[in-house]
Order: C-alpha cells, then structure tokens, then sequence
C-alpha cells in the first residue's frame, strides 16, 4: 500500500477564481464534511460563552467592539471566513474543498463580518438560541459562509457569544483557541483607543492568504533530542518524529483500521431509543444538549479516588474515571447475555497538537482541525465478572481497561499522520448502520484553550463565567463529554431528541453521575 498524495492538502490557487484559494480537507475535516452532507449537519459545532466586562457597555459599543474584533481575527485567522464546494469525482461522494477568497478592501470585510456577526437582543439563555439556530447543516450549501457568531447582551456589564461553525475547520480545541483569540482582541479595543488605527495599519486585505493555516500533515513533528544540563541531567526529554511514511506509519495504519473493522461491528448498543428508530429519510433531526454540574467538593473527591491502592497504586486520571462510567450506561440499560462478545465501541478522538511541529505545540498555536482517531473498545463481558451492588469496583475496573486503551492509542507513532488515509479507507466502504451507541469526547479542563480572564494578569476587563462546547447529532448514539470549569467536573450529551427521548438521556446522565458520585465512599 502506498500514502495519499499529501499534496491534496496544501493551499493553492484556485486556476479558475482569481483570489481564491483552496485544498482538499485531509482525515477527520473531510469525515466532518461528509457527515454535515450526508447526515443533516451531524457535528456542526457550537461554543457557547458567558462573559462579565468590568465597564459598562451600551449595546451598540460592544457590538461595535465585537465586530473589530471578529474583523482582526479574519486577519489573524482568515479560515473563520472559509467556505466549503464540492466538484464531481465520479464516485459516490464529490471531492470537497475549503476555500478562502481573500478581501479586496477593508469595506468587503466590513460586510462580511456584518453577515456573519448577529446581534441578538432577546436576553435568550445561549443553549436555548442554539436549539433555535441550529437544527440545520452549515453549511448548507456550496461556498456560502459556514461560521457565524451571535451576540447576546444581558446587562450593560454581561453577554453570551454563541461561536456556530461547521467542524471541518474547527475542532472543540480549535474553536476555543479561536474564542479565546477573539476575546484578546476585544479586550485591546475596549482598552486602548489607538488599538483600532494600529490594526487597520497592520491588516493589508487582499494579502492575508499568507496567514491560512497548514494542514497537519504539513506541520507533523520532527525528532528533537533530549535536552541536558552542564552535570548531562535531562532538562527535556527527547521527542520522536510523527513519521508519515515508512514501516511506522504503516504499522499505524494498520492496527487502527484492523481495530475499527474488527471492533465496529460488535458495538454495544443502547437500548432504550425511541421506537420505531427515527429516520432520516423522512424526518430532519432536533439536537438538544443537557448537562450535569457535579459540585466542586464532589470533582475534588473524585479526582482523589483515582489513587487507586492494591499491591501497586495505580493512579486514574479523572478521564479514566468518567469515561469508565460512561462505558456502564449502555450495559446497565441493556443488560448483556453471560457469553457476550460485544464491546463498548469508541471513535476514540484524541487532541493531536502534541504531535505537531514545535512552532505549533503552544496551547493557542494551532486554531484548527488537530484530532487523531482510532478505536477504544471496552469489552461488556467484563461487566459479568464484578459485584452488581458495588459500583465503585465495577468504575474503577472499566476505568482501568480504559486506562490500558488509553496508553495503547498514546503509543502509536503515527496516529495523526495516517489520518487522511484511514478518513479515506473509511469511506471507501458502504457507511455503516446508524450509530446506537455513545460517542465520547474528553475536553479536560477548559482553561488550557479558552483563557478565563482578560488580560492574564493585572486588573481584569473580560472574564468568562461560564461556557459550554456542543454538536449536532442526527444518529440515536448521543456524543457525551466532561470538562472542568472553575474546579466542577461538567457532564453533557448532545443527542437527537427525535431519536432518543430527553427523559431517557436525562436518566443516563444522572445515573453517570451517581456512578462518579460511588467513588466518594
């Protein structure tokens, strides 16, 4: 087998459209488009944010602030202006670009960012005006903006921004970097007069493609030797190369799509979804997003039971404990035959910027699409070897296969590189059935990539209070995530409410709670 032509994925001129320029989207960007075009807008993305300014604002000053900001951003980041076409390939599904069409002035930016930012004054809680917006794919049609954000003033010192985009650009890290670089901004033009002149000085339209993002596969890490100090001690450990070629990247490869082949097809599913299975074909999907706050006392608690004693401690991180819970919820509402095979089946999506080159590794250096993938399968006849009253032991077991899954997809050498090939194969075949079981996403703590207070240091202008990370579903399988903000661990489901009832998936996530809240005892 031979690699991809990773020259697919580089920024090029478009031959037909003076100023435009385009690439292929590569892995997890082409899977995310492939899903809004087949699946009424599956994973489009949404970050909502509350935020608390210590000077009083009028609407139309913030407003005003906002759209600059949004303005310079387009600058620093110009795919928040990206489009997505598609042109015939002579195969089920067309070849897909991003495209970027750069501005000809300051006015044309102007107007975009007067399309794409939208004020809303209805006081509206950012959850509700995403299930209002939100229900349809975005795009929703070839080269048409695909990112847009709403205000949403409360008070003359609150608001909400709902930041809504299509995932082949962004993913939840990505996005955040992209509010928290957006919030940076405001805070300058809302503190420093001069700000708005030096930043029409520095933006030269017309001339910002130089500023579109790399794909990852252009930008994939390269070997850095150990660092030592003057006694040879070392200072920084030596870091391997994301090969994307040769015998590793092929090993890769083939583990990771020997393991979704041979584990998609014994995914464990939910049971109680709604019957007869919601279909697509005829109905378009609802998404709503509900969430549970367990208390700071209770995430501290939870985090200390991962310290787990036997003859060797063997520490669990809180990921491996919530995910180890999570994996309970469709065992205990479908209880498993005793010679079971199945497996709780993960799209185990993991943040790759750690594999990127080094002038990308920061926390705000790459604001785009970074996810790696490959299977976490948690086998359900584990569940007929635990005491069914105990459920402390019955988490920290699956935490601890989860642990070992973990490890296994941290070892890959080549886990991001091989992601256009693998996105390829896997759509290379007939799609799977609808997804029944959960998807799962691990976001940590919320301040890595979306920054709590502006500026860092010194007296604070712009403090976000609150937000939330979500996407659309269409599939019966809610996507579940847990984050921390502020010292609480935060539980969501995105899920399709035509699918699965809001009662049911309120009843998992309570009891995905009280099997954290079993690790207190």
């Amino acid at each position: 087998m031979n690699t991809v032509d990773f020259n697919r994925y580089k920024w090029r001129e478009d031959e037909k459209v003076p100023g435009r320029f385009k690439r292929e989207p590569g892995g997890g960007e082409l899977f995310e488009d492939v899903l809004n075009l087949t699946k009424h807008g599956e994973q489009n993305l949404f970050v909502g944010v509350y935020a608390a300014l210590a000077i009083a604002l009028d609407t139309g000053d913030l407003l005003a602030a906002v759209l600059n900001s949004w303005i310079s951003l387009r600058w620093e980041i110009p795919t928040v202006a990206a489009q997505t076409g598609h042109e015939p390939s002579g195969k089920p599904l067309p070849t897909s670009f991003i495209t970027y069409d750069v501005a000809r002035s300051l006015d044309e930016v102007k107007k975009w960012a007067n399309t794409t930012v939208i004020l809303r004054e209805d006081k509206k809680n950012l959850d509700d005006l995403r299930y209002e917006i939100g229900q349809d794919p975005i795009p929703a049609a070839d080269l048409v903006p695909q990112t847009y954000l709403y205000l949403v003033p409360y008070t003359p010192t609150t608001f909400g921004i709902l930041f809504h985009t299509a995932h082949t650009t962004f993913d939840g890290a990505g996005s955040k970097i992209v509010l928290t670089k957006l919030f940076t901004y405001l805070y300058n033009y809302l503190s420093q007069p001069s700000y708005q002149a030096e930043q029409e000085k520095l933006m030269k339209w017309g001339t910002e493609a130089q500023n579109l993002l790399p794909m990852v596969t252009e930008i994939l890490r390269k070997h850095e030797p150990a660092v030592l100090d003057a006694q040879g001690n070392v200072i920084m450990p030596e870091v391997p190369e994301e090969p994307r070629e040769g015998e590793k990247y092929f090993e890769t490869l083939n583990e990771v799509m020997t393991g979704l082949a041979t584990g998609g097809p014994r995914a464990y599913p939910f049971k109680s979804l709604i019957q007869p299975p919601y279909n697509p074909q005829t109905t378009k999907p609802k998404t709503r997003r509900v969430e549970y706050r367990l208390s700071v006392s209770e995430s501290v608690r939870i985090k200390a039971a991962g310290a787990v004693g036997g003859s060797i401690t063997q520490k669990l991180t809180v990921n491996h404990l919530v995910h180890g819970a999570l994996s309970l919820l469709p065992i205990l509402d479908n209880p498993p035959p005793k010679d079971t095979d199945a497996v709780i089946f993960y799209y185990g999506l993991v943040d790759g910027r750690q594999r990127l080159a080094k002038e990308y590794r920061s926390p705000l250096g790459y604001p785009g699409y970074c996810l790696g993938m490959s299977s976490i399968q948690i086998p359900v006849s584990l569940y007929n070897k635990l005491p069914h009253d105990d459920k402390k032991t019955m988490v920290l077991e699956y935490a601890k296969v989860v642990q070992k899954e973990y490890k296994r997809q941290t070892e890959f050498p080549s886990l991001l590189a091989i992601e256009p090939q693998q996105v390829d194969l896997m759509l290379s075949v007939p799609p799977p059935p609808p997804w029944c079981g959960p998807w799962y996403a691990a976001d940590g703590r919320g301040n890595v990539y979306l920054h709590p207070k502006y500026p860092a240091t010194g007296p604070t202008v712009i403090e976000i209070t609150d937000f939330f990370l979500g996407l659309n579903k269409c599939d019966p399988g809610p996507f579940f995530r847990a984050y921390e903000w502020n010292g609480q661990l935060i539980l969501s489901a995105d899920f399709n409410e035509l699918a699965v009832e809001p009662k049911v998936v309120q009843g998992w996530m309570e009891k995905w709670a009280d099997l954290l809240r079993s690790l207190m005892v």
